[in-house]
């Protein structure tokens, strides 16, 4: 059955209704479900790791996201709530804002509205970006509200108005999404393009407004330019060279594969059709709808052409998915899509909620991956960690690994257990060796064949005493190992 823009979502039909409504609150149950259950991934210890440094920025991403946890963790205490109230609120905010942009584009905006929280709940990007502590639940809602400024300021500049405080609210939010994750820039670059390849939208740049917007931008980045400076570009090293080892001169195919895979698989098969409709040039006339394909293929095609380089990772392009969404409702024109879409995205969410908040999944058919694994047992951990340093009386506490040192540092409530892993993380600011020199360190580790011979020549001697094992619905998710290293040298 036909779902256009002149029909709202009572003519689907009595059994497609209802199981858009059931899908719907599997999402939303999963997502609580998620959120509640207790577990993290390592990453989100490691940025609220981070904001318990308080700092002007950080080595791997902006500091607005440790901002935000460090404010929390003085509101609610040390804990899960603590670090997942962050996405909760953006979550919910995310939503009054989809709603608020369904009013600027459609004529029918509740039934809009209605298609497009639809696809931003089930949409397997915005699902796990959005659920998460990570920098990306503070860009996707500081980019919606960025899109809505722009489409707001565009809209009215069409009718002959100037409301240039529109345009600088929208650059403000830019500059802030920045501060949360520097691809959030390429949704400022999408909108200059767009205003000139506009004839209507170029006037602007005649006018000095355009231009206070613009240094509004570069006020609120100021932070992370200031950090670069004074570490010489250590941000933009990591981006180009410490994550993928360097750009590789040859073609990388591989990666491009892999792009192209990510996009469908994490957009979903089933909005490809709307995408490209969406997309194309002679599609139906929606308010705004040039701004958005400005921005989508702006972020596009910049990693399109990275990905013939280097590897990139799903949702690195999430600012064109966040520029396309409130667009796509215009043209999901089948019904049976659209429940397939949710029915994608109800598998995709019970996927990650079963494997981070219940049991890695590979761990029925083999050993876990450490990255799900890392998401289990922090708290038995804590408590065989203390008592071994009750035991032992260690200098310090270290991990081998981010992955290993932020999620026992968060499980210990101690800010101070560090990485001494040959990975470079954010942890090398703040440990400073010749401050430790002679120290003993209690070492955790996930490997059973020693911490290494890099490690274990920073030490006198290194002493493996005791083996915890993470177990799960019966199954062994991972063993962690804990040394004792003496005599640190360097």
């Amino acid at each position: 059955m036909l779902v256009n823009d002149q029909q709202n979502l009572k003519a689907i039909g009595p059994i497609l209704k209802y199981s858009l409504i059931t899908g719907v609150a599997l999402l939303l149950g999963l997502r609580l479900f998620f959120w509640l259950s207790g577990n993290m991934v390592a990453d989100e210890a490691y940025y609220w790791m981070w904001s318990q440094h308080p700092a002007i920025s950080y080595y791997d991403h902006p500091p607005l996201n440790a901002w935000m946890l460090w404010l929390a963790s003085k509101l609610f205490g040390w804990n899960v709530l603590a670090l997942r109230i962050g996405p909760i609120l953006t979550f919910l905010a995310d939503i009054w804002i989809l709603w608020a942009i369904s009013k600027q584009i459609s004529d029918q905006p509740k039934q809009h509205f209605v298609l497009t929280l639809i696809l931003f709940l089930a949409t397997p990007i915005f699902l796990t970006m959005t659920m998460l502590a990570l920098p990306d639940h503070l860009m996707v809602m500081l980019l919606l509200l960025a899109l809505l400024c722009f489409i707001k300021f565009f809209n009215a500049m069409e009718l002959g108005a100037r409301p240039w405080p529109w345009l600088y609210a929208a650059c403000i939010c830019v500059g802030l999404a920045t501060l949360a994750k520097y691809n959030a820039v390429l949704l400022g670059a999408g909108a200059f393009l767009y205003a000139l390849a506009n004839k209507q939208a170029r006037i602007i740049l005649k006018h000095w407004q355009s231009y206070a917007a613009f240094a509004l931008f570069l006020l609120v980045v100021g932070p992370e330019i200031y950090w670069n400076i004074n570490t010489n570009a250590s941000s933009i090293t990591f981006i180009l060279r410490d994550r993928h080892a360097g750009l590789p001169t040859e073609n990388n195919f591989s990666g491009l594969i892999g792009y192209l895979g990510g996009m469908i698989g994490f957009l979903s098969p089933f909005l490809l059709w709307p995408l490209a409709k969406c997309l194309w040039p002679t599609s139906k006339n929606v308010p705004q709808l040039g701004l958005a394909r400005c921005i989508f293929w702006a972020s596009t095609l910049l990693f399109l052409a990275l990905s013939l380089t280097t590897d990139i990772m799903f949702h690195w392009n999430l600012v064109a998915y966040i520029a396309i969404l409130p667009f796509l409702a215009h043209f999901i024109r089948w019904g049976w899509l659209l429940f397939a879409h949710i029915a994608y995205g109800v598998l995709l969410a019970a996927i990650i909620a079963y494997n981070f908040g219940a049991l890695p999944i590979r761990t029925y058919f083999s050993t876990a991956d450490y990255f799900s694994a890392r998401s289990f047992g922090w708290e038995d951990t804590a408590e065989w960690v203390e008592k071994l340093s009750l035991e032992h009386k260690p200098d310090f506490i270290a991990g081998t690994h981010y992955t290993i040192s932020a999620p026992l540092g968060f499980a210990l409530k101690n800010p101070d257990v560090t990485d001494l892993g040959s990975a470079h993380s954010q942890f090398r600011y703040w440990f400073a060796p010749s401050e430790h020199l002679g120290d003993n360190a209690l070492i955790v580790t996930h490997s059973g064949n020693g911490l290494g011979a890099e490690l274990e020549a920073r030490f006198e001697q290194v002493e493996l005493l005791d083996t915890i094992e993470i177990y799960r619905q019966g199954y062994l998710v991972e063993k962690r190992h804990a040394y004792l290293a003496t005599g640190f040298k360097n």
